[in-house]
């Protein structure tokens, strides 16, 4: 029979990911505002919705950003720190499933 073990996933990798796409997406606004900010008379011409945003992004932007660089650094030694664990936590699991196959 085909060994079907699929590894446990390191569940701060996941929060990796998402935290990554966050700020990504962070820094792209704060890019975005400080080059519209560049040009003044395009961020006149701005609607209502994007004034907002802008504001927002100008008020709030760096205190995201320094957030979610951190975030993403206990992430990264959360994930690095306890790979071991959820490598034999899986190898473990999947012993004990093939053990059961065995057994029928």
């Amino acid at each position: 029979m085909a060994n079907t073990k699929k590894p446990m996933p390191n569940p701060f990798y996941v929060i990796l990911v998402i935290a990554g796409v966050i700020f990504c997406i962070t820094a792209c606004a704060y890019g975005t505002m400080t080059l519209l900010f560049l040009h003044p008379e395009s961020a006149e011409q701005a609607d209502a919705s994007r004034k907002s945003f802008l504001s927002l992004v100008d008020q709030h932007g760096l205190t995201a950003m320094v957030v979610e660089l951190i975030v993403l650094a206990l992430a990264t030694v959360a994930a690095i720190a306890t790979d071991d664990y959820w490598q034999r936590k899986s190898n473990r699991i999947g012993d004990e499933k093939q053990g059961n196959r065995h057994e029928s």
